[in-house]
């Protein structure tokens, strides 16, 4: 019998879907299933950081370039035999640098034609498919609103709609 879901480790990942142009930011990463592909860049959602900081932080520490977060493109929910995992697609805004990786987890960054990375045999098979699907999407805004004040200290309070 396979486990109840709420008893597995839940995991949240983030990653960007950031254009410059007709370019898309993407990396190879040193590790894991895409080892070696073009995959956009992403990480794991930090204690006491919302999921806008973590895309945003994941960028800057992988690729060295500044970008900033838009709309929520689309979620991937994978649960498995020993966890449940949720990762955030965000479209970000380029703002500033040139692809350096980070030569840990990433030992390539670059900005690659959309168009390419849509077909290439080294592209990820998941970047293919969200090439093919986000980059005319609109997604999911940040909504302004916030709720009343909590006693309990609430760090960040996203809502997308």
């Amino acid at each position: 019998m396979l486990p109840n879901v709420a008893t597995l480790p839940i995991t949240v990942g983030v990653g960007a879907f950031l254009v410059r142009e007709r370019d898309l930011l993407v990396v190879r990463k040193t590790y894991g299933p895409s080892k070696g592909l073009w995959t956009i860049p992403s990480g794991y959602v930090e204690r006491h950081e919302s999921i806008v900081q973590s895309v945003e932080r994941e960028v800057k520490e992988e690729t060295n370039v500044v970008g900033r977060t838009g709309s929520l493109l689309a979620v991937r929910n994978r649960v498995t035999d020993t966890g449940n995992d949720t990762f955030l697609v965000f479209r970000m805004a380029y703002v500033s640098g040139q692809p350096e990786p980070d030569r840990d987890e990433v030992n390539e960054a670059a900005f690659i034609p959309l168009a390419e990375l849509a077909t290439a045999a080294d592209s990820a098979s998941f970047t293919r498919a969200i090439v093919a699907k986000l980059t005319r999407a609109d997604g999911l805004q940040l909504d302004p609103y916030q709720p009343p004040p909590d006693p309990k200290d609430v760090r960040a309070y996203l809502l997308y709609l």
